[in-house]
């Protein structure tokens, strides 16, 4: 049976240009939401250690403006869109043992689930980093060969541990006032040692070879400005971040850069998805479009509110203590939203044009 496809663009609206050269939309506009939006990282610890807000207050906001909604935005293309169910149904059905796996560790073991939270939120953070770096890559018209590309995900993938590695091995790094999970023997004498050594020689062999491969491009004209950027922003953010007290503010900031990023870049590919005709929901597609902002951010406001308020209701009527209530319903949706996430970072197609793509199967280039 044949499938409704939605009109593209309606008349008079806005179409969405890609940038010919490297930049991914524009230069303002991939500066604004994609790598100079780094600038907002200072915002929550200003606002902690700087005005005296309360973390928990800090917390929310963050979550209410960009955080929760960031969250949310992606089941609006996987979940709640038909063309995404068909595509890939296995791989969105196993994404519904994740809320099991949360649900049963926040009863059973709620530090182990805190440490598995953070390891694959800091993967997810840094994905996103690369993801967006491909494609800057691909569209500079310069391949990379296999030992560039090692080059670039070692600085970025590494940047965030040398300064948190000591701690989290002597407990200090802590997520709600939980400790990491670090086995005993890992976290003490030569062990505890080599990890901190080995961690910092290999970032710092990594970012050697990132500063040397970045001024060959520089003398042979071949620099990828926007790549650069955005890499060198990682590396002094994951570098620094872990030096602040508190650490559940301070990765607060990366969370913002975070979210700005991933919410300029979904409406930016849900945008191109409508035009092409690829968005089989109406109501999504109503919501989405290159003239439609607003509605775009709006929804995502919305479902984290409907989230927040799982959240008290497992609290008021289930009687599950507020804590585990928060983390059962966030942290389920979190780490499906990580998960669905690894599959969106791995198709450029969507960006560039051609290639595999989300929604739509893979295009040839023309």
């Amino acid at each position: 049976m044949g499938v409704a496809v939605l009109p593209r663009t309606p008349i008079g609206a806005r179409p969405i240009v890609p940038a010919s050269g490297v930049w991914l939309r524009s230069p303002s506009w991939d500066l604004t939401f994609l790598i100079l939006s780094a600038a907002l990282v200072p915002i929550p610890l200003l606002l902690y250690h700087g005005l005296g807000i309360s973390q928990t207050a800090v917390n929310l906001t963050v979550a209410g403006l960009v955080g929760g909604p960031h969250l949310y935005t992606t089941f609006t293309y996987t979940f709640m869109e038909p063309n995404y169910r068909r595509r890939h149904r296995r791989f969105l059905v196993a994404s519904l043992a994740l809320p099991v796996i949360v649900t049963t560790m926040a009863f059973v073991n709620l530090q182990v689930l805190l440490t598995i939270f953070f390891m694959w939120a800091s993967i997810h953070v840094l994905h996103q980093i690369t993801y967006i770096n491909d494609c800057y890559v691909a569209k500079g018209g310069r391949s990379r060969s296999a030992g560039e590309r090692i080059v670039d995900y070692g600085v970025v993938f590494l940047c965030l541990y040398p300064m948190a590695t000591p701690q989290i091995l002597d407990g200090s790094f802590q997520l709600g006032g939980t400790e990491l999970y670090v086995p005993e023997w890992a976290s003490r004498g030569i062990v505890a040692d080599a990890q901190i050594a080995g961690v910092a020689l290999l970032f710092g062999a990594f970012f050697v070879l990132w500063v040397a491969k970045s001024i060959r491009d520089l003398r042979q004209g071949t620099l990828l400005v926007p790549s650069v950027l955005l890499i060198g922003l990682t590396i002094a953010i994951g570098f620094t971040l872990p030096l602040f007290p508190n650490i559940d503010v301070a990765f607060q900031g990366f969370n913002v850069w975070h979210s700005v990023q991933y919410l300029g870049l979904v409406w930016y590919l849900m945008a191109m998805r409508k035009e092409r005709g690829e968005i089989d929901n109406r109501f999504v597609a109503e919501c989405n479009g290159p003239d439609h902002p607003w509605r775009f951010y709006g929804l995502a406001v919305l479902l984290t509110a409907v989230a927040g308020m799982l959240v008290v209701l497992l609290h008021v009527v289930g009687g599950v203590d507020l804590q585990k209530a928060y983390y059962i319903v966030i942290l389920s949706t979190l780490l499906q939203h990580y998960y669905l996430d690894h599959l969106q970072f791995c198709k450029l197609g969507d960006m560039l044009g051609s290639g595999d793509r989300l929604l739509g199967g893979r295009v040839a280039s023309s």
